[in-house]
C-alpha cells in the first residue's frame, strides 16, 4: 500500500482550530483495479455511484441478511476506498473481507495507528465531500453545530473522554446506527434505518444478504425501529438489554452524555409496540423513547 503522506496533527489547517483527539480510528482500505467492484459487490450502499472524493454511509451483511458492520465509505483516490467504523472492529471486518477476494485485483488492509479527531470550523466540508490535507481527510457530519471529523495519524496527545461523549451525542441525535461488535449479526437493515442515511439499495445487484433484506423491504415483516432515548441514569454500554415488565425489547447501540449536563442519551433498537413505553435497563435506570424518529440531518 502507498505511504500516506502524514506529519503530526498538532497544528492549525489555514483558519481551522487545532484538532482534538477523540480515540482511536477503525480503518480498512481496500486499494487495486478491482477496489469498486469488490465492494459494489459486497456493501449495502451504490459503491459504483460513488466519484473521487467523496463518502457515503454503507453497511456489510451477513447471508442471514443481518448488519454485520455499519461504517462511512470514502473514495480518496478512484483505486482507493475507505472504510471507517465509528464503533466497529476493522481487524474483524478486514479478515471477513479477505476471505471473498478470490482472484480480484485488490488489496485490503488495515490502516494501523489512526484517530479521529474533531475540529472546530465555521462551516464543515460540503455534503458527502472528502477533503484532503497533507495528514488525512476531512469529513462533515451532522450535529447541533457544524462538525468535522479529521481522520489521520494519532499524535502524542491524550484523548479528550469529554469531547468523545459530546461527539457521540450529536452521533446519536443524528440517528447514526453506529455499530459495536457486541451488536454484530443483531439488526436487519430496517431496523437500523439503513435506507434513511441512504446506506442500502435494494435494487442494485448481489451483495451478501441482499435477498433477505430486499424481501423484507418488499414484503413488510420488519417489527423493530431505531429509537432515541433519554436516559434517567449514566451511559450503558453497547448491546444493554431493554425490556418492559421483564420481557426484552431492545437494545441500546450507544449511549453519551455530553459535558453540558442534562440526561444522557442513547440510540436504540426497540419494538415498535412499544415505542412509546418508558423501558428498563439491568442497571435499574430507565431508557424513555422520544417523540416520534425525527433526526439531525444525517447527510
Amino acid at each position: 500500500m502507498r505511504a500516506f503522506r502524514v506529519e503530526s496533527v498538532a497544528f492549525a489547517i489555514g483558519s481551522l482550530s487545532m484538532p482534538i483527539l477523540l480515540q482511536s480510528a477503525e480503518i480498512v482500505t481496500l486499494r487495486g483495479r478491482d477496489a469498486l467492484a469488490f465492494a459494489q459487490a459486497q456493501f449495502t450502499s451504490d459503491v459504483a455511484s460513488l466519484a473521487s472524493g467523496h463518502w457515503q454511509w454503507s453497511a456489510w451483511l451477513d447471508a442471514h441478511g443481518r448488519a454485520r458492520a455499519f461504517f462511512l465509505l470514502a473514495r480518496p483516490e478512484s483505486d482507493l476506498l475507505l472504510a471507517w467504523l465509528p464503533l466497529g472492529d476493522a481487524s474483524a471486518l478486514h479478515a471477513a473481507l479477505a476471505r471473498y477476494v478470490f482472484r480480484a485485483a485488490v488489496r485490503i488492509e488495515t490502516l494501523a495507528g489512526w484517530a479521529l479527531h474533531r475540529i472546530d470550523e465555521a462551516a464543515a466540508p460540503a455534503e458527502r465531500t472528502l477533503v484532503g490535507d497533507r495528514d488525512g481527510w476531512r469529513i462533515g457530519l451532522p450535529g447541533r453545530q457544524p462538525r468535522t471529523a479529521l481522520l489521520a495519524p494519532a499524535g502524542s496527545e491524550p484523548a479528550d473522554g469529554a469531547a468523545l461523549e459530546d461527539w457521540r451525542h450529536d452521533d446519536a441525535l443524528a440517528g447514526l446506527p453506529l455499530l459495536a461488535p457486541a451488536l454484530d449479526g443483531e439488526f436487519v437493515p430496517q431496523a437500523l434505518d439503513l435506507e434513511r442515511v441512504d446506506a442500502i439499495r435494494f435494487d442494485k445487484g448481489c451483495y451478501p444478504g441482499q435477498e433477505v433484506a430486499a424481501r423484507l423491504h418488499f414484503r413488510g415483516g420488519n417489527k423493530r425501529q431505531l429509537r432515541l432515548l433519554r436516559l434517567d441514569g449514566l451511559p450503558v454500554a453497547p448491546g444493554a438489554a431493554l425490556t418492559e415488565d421483564g420481557r426484552p425489547v431492545g437494545r441500546v447501540l450507544y449511549a453519551a452524555r455530553p459535558r453540558s449536563g442534562g440526561a444522557a442519551t442513547a440510540l436504540g433498537v426497540i419494538e415498535a409496540s412499544v415505542a412509546q413505553a418508558a423501558l428498563q435497563l439491568a442497571d435499574g435506570g430507565f431508557a424513555r423513547p422520544g417523540d416520534g424518529r425525527s433526526f439531525l440531518s444525517s447527510t
